[in-house]
């Protein structure tokens, strides 16, 4: 098995961990290389590994998930994080998750991703794209679904939220949670300057156009901003063909991790 690892320097110091999972793959004969800078990257890799392992947390797994997607490589994550909710095992456990991941002794999980299109220019996200104001000042922004006008929103900015990203930010902005099964998208208004705004379920095989009304606004994917000083411009956000993929070794009921990540850490 070919296999590359990504070692986040900010969690995994000194690479500790990911050296430790080094040493047990050249024991055991697999071919792998090591990524260890605070961002990913496949371009300059020796080769196309058929999996990433991911040492971090939830922010480490969200850096590597892009090119990951679009390659369809799978990605094992070791939690070395605080919450940790994409990650599959926690550093303690990693020397029997390299085992079984080397006896292909897993199955994946795929994750909705959505595409968003700005300016010519196409961004990928597995958590949310936004639309945000700058700070302390109220953003105007026009929400359309397939064509039809459906708000128009003046907040702090407008997310539009994958399954996977319903309990990131989306979730901090009182939307629902949605389960990973369930292919759909939410619309939430970030802080909003109204006494009855809600969150929006909308199917994924619909469109959702935001229009920046306001001025000096930034644009958002997964939470790193990637264009900033946008003004009467469309960001249009669709269902991407490309899917997530996440190294699992059992299958976990997803409200019983929901309870356990987002209420018993510290």
């Amino acid at each position: 098995m070919n296999l590359g690892v990504y070692s986040n320097p900010f969690k995994d110091e000194h690479g500790v961990y990911a050296e430790k999972l080094c040493k047990q793959l050249q024991k055991a004969g697999a071919k792998y290389f090591l990524c260890a800078e605070e961002s990913f990257s496949l371009q300059n890799a020796p080769f196309t590994p058929d999996a990433v392992v991911a040492f971090g947390g939830d922010g480490t797994m969200l850096r590597a998930v892009g090119e990951c997607a679009a390659k369809n490589i799978p990605i094992l994550g070791v939690n070395l994080g605080k919450v940790g909710f994409l990650t599959e095992v926690d550093c303690t456990d990693l020397e029997e998750a390299a085992r079984k991941l080397l006896a292909g002794e897993y199955f994946t999980e795929r994750r909705l991703m959505l595409q968003a299109e700005f300016d010519g220019k196409t961004y990928y996200a597995l958590n949310e794209a936004a639309l945000t104001g700058s700070l302390c000042h109220v953003a105007e922004i026009d929400v359309r679904i397939d064509g039809t006008p459906a708000d128009k929103v003046r907040a702090d900015g407008v997310l539009v939220s994958t399954p996977t990203g319903s309990t990131a930010y989306s979730l901090a902005c009182n939307g629902p949670v949605l389960s990973p099964e369930i292919e759909a998208f939410i619309v939430n208004a970030i802080c909003p300057h109204s006494l009855h705004s809600c969150p929006i379920v909308v199917g994924s095989a619909s469109e959702i156009v935001l229009k920046s009304v306001s001025e000096g606004l930034n644009l958002v994917i997964d939470g790193s901003i990637v264009r900033s000083g946008i003004s009467g411009a469309e960001l249009k956000i669709s269902k991407a063909a490309r899917y997530a993929e996440f190294i699992r070794f059992s299958k976990q009921n997803f409200y019983n991790r929901l309870l356990h990540k987002l209420n018993n850490w510290s």
